[in-house]
């Protein structure tokens, strides 16, 4: 069975980290509306990528 707070520790490095974060907010900003202002992370991971979203 997964431990969540052991695999929360390390959630983001077993994924990519900060290189796969960049890599999918650059794949998505072309898809976001210049005029939007609001975006809505549910249930998205750690919310690493969303954080990217709003630093391009």
């Amino acid at each position: 069975m997964l431990d969540y707070d052991l695999e929360a520790v390390r959630y983001d490095a077993t994924r990519g980290g900060e290189p796969r974060a960049r890599a999918a907010a650059d794949a998505l900003l072309p898809l976001v509306p210049g005029t939007a202002r609001t975006l809505l992370d549910l249930a998205c991971g750690t919310g690493i990528v969303t954080r990217r979203l709003t630093r391009p």
